[in-house]
């Protein structure tokens, strides 16, 4: 099968999160399978950065070229390289007034968000792309709503063309509260036939929604996790689409994403102090100090370590963080907080870390290997998400013998088994359904009074660690997918 992904970010040339890591895995997944993947991205500046920090200089294929529709010719450039560690091929899409900026999703120099007019360009390369290259997909992978459009366009016409007669779309949603809206002025840019300016189209409340478009006109559409799949199709989490994705609920999958299991490997993993795996985990002990020394916090035996790995944004439960970390500290345990975001959530964590100087750390940005150090070395991995589509940092804690206490929706409901003191055969963590700091407390205590029964603790970080979450499994569900596109 012939699959082509249209996608904003790949990881790890250019990512903000999740998006990014399932469109850098997930082509590898299925090229074992035996699937031609070719992979489409904008080439930011970004993008540019790190393939000149790699020395690598993707190879110019095509001389640069206008990319036509509606009223508008935009210039392009188009260079291949692979996917890295591949030989998937990686088209780059370039255009410096749209993608050399200083954020892979800055809006223009004068503060305009023309983020609909940059991924519209970006579709349209990429059927152009195509055309000129000789693509001829047999499945348009879209992701996301920088991609949306392109289902919209392989129904409005496009099968007509050569290279996509043949093609069927799937449509994958990776967070529903980013949809693509703006005003119905943006419509005209589109280049579609005022028959999708409509309920049943792109319209939405008198506004362009290109989501929207995408989930009603794709041939199938995906999103993150089962129960994220469920949760989306009501009032609460459904961002104002619940209601269409009830009625087109036949065509919606969720699919859990994969995490790169050669990369997370605790056994192999050379951004830690001490490799280790889940029959000898005196590696992770080992770890435990070297980070604690590594912050200038003194190792206290039967003291639990927490940690923390995200953006800090509302989505991610950082309220409830704030609320509930004081008591987590005079509880006993230690803390280490490694992320970035709002400015009133980076002050919060620090006063706190200024007001606890001997048992919590707050670091403020993004660093790979320190991210490893803390998967390989906390005791428990906190992730109080409102909701999280399926989320992968509590994969990776798992996989480390980490223990997560996670509020239960999307992903984390579907990876994280929590102990109620009976099912110790099967658990690997701890939950909570309310979001509310109260709540979120009581179940990172009950954490810590079980981190100092260490027969259960051992058990549960050995089920965590056995737990499956390569890319094989979700590939395959994707490929079952991509066959009902083609033949339903």
């Amino acid at each position: 099968m012939n699959i082509l992904f249209a996608t904003a970010e790949v990881s790890p040339i250019a990512k903000t999160g999740g998006l990014g890591d399932v469109c850098g895995s997930l082509p590898k997944a299925l090229a074992q399978l035996g699937h031609d993947v070719t992979i489409f991205m904008p080439y930011y500046r970004q993008a540019q950065e790190w393939f000149a920090s790699n020395d690598i200089e993707p190879e110019e294929v095509l001389p640069a070229t206008y990319v036509s529709w509606a009223n508008w010719a935009v210039e392009a450039r188009y260079l291949r390289t692979t996917l890295p560690g591949t030989e998937i091929p990686l088209i780059l899409v370039g255009n410096d007034y749209y993608f050399h900026r200083p954020h892979i999703y800055s809006a223009r120099f004068d503060g305009y968000d023309d983020g609909i007019e940059r991924f519209t360009f970006f579709c349209r390369a990429v059927i152009r792309g195509c055309e000129l290259l000789g693509i001829a997909p047999d499945v348009v992978h879209a992701h996301d709503w920088h991609t949306a459009l392109l289902p919209v366009y392989l129904h409005s016409g496009l099968r007509g063309s050569d290279q996509f007669r043949n093609a069927r779309s799937v449509y994958t949603i990776h967070n529903l509260n980013y949809q693509g809206i703006g005003g119905s002025n943006r419509f005209a840019g589109l280049g579609l036939h005022s028959r999708y300016w409509a309920p049943d189209a792109v319209e939405h409340y008198g506004d362009v929604n290109l989501m929207k478009g995408g989930i009603i006109l794709a041939d199938q559409v995906t999103t993150v996790s089962p129960t994220y799949a469920r949760e989306i199709q009501s009032g609460e989490h459904g961002a104002g689409l619940d209601g269409i994705l009830r009625s087109l609920s036949f065509k919606l999958h969720g699919i859990l994403n994969g995490i790169d299991v050669d990369e997370w490997d605790p056994a192999t993993d050379p951004h830690i102090r001490s490799n280790f795996d889940k029959g000898h985990l005196a590696g992770k002990r080992l770890c435990k100090r070297a980070l604690l020394r590594e912050l200038n916090l003194k190792h206290k035996a039967r003291t639990p370590l927490v940690g923390f790995v995200s953006r800090l944004v509302d989505q991610k439960g950082i309220d409830l963080l704030i609320a509930a970390l004081p008591h987590m500290l005079a509880a006993g345990a230690q803390a280490v907080i490694l992320g970035s975001g709002e400015p009133r959530y980076e002050n919060a964590l620090q006063q706190i870390a200024a007001r606890h100087p001997e048992s919590c750390r707050v670091i403020i940005g993004f660093d790979s290997a320190l991210a490893h150090s803390i998967y390989s070395s906390a005791d428990m991995l906190l992730m109080p998400s409102i909701y999280e589509p399926c989320g992968l940092n509590q994969m990776y804690a798992l996989r480390y013998g980490t223990v997560p206490v996670v509020r239960l929706t999307g992903g984390l409901a579907d990876t994280v088994i929590p102990f109620d003191g009976t099912n110790l055969d099967a658990a690997n963590g701890f939950g909570f359904f309310s979001a509310n700091a109260a709540d979120f407390y009581t179940a990172t205590w009950l954490a810590m009074l079980n981190y100092r029964e260490s027969k259960s603790w051992r058990r549960l970080q050995a089920n965590g660690m056995a737990a499956d979450f390569s890319w094989e499994r979700s590939a395959r569900q994707y490929e079952a997918v991509y066959d009902r596109a083609r033949y339903s």
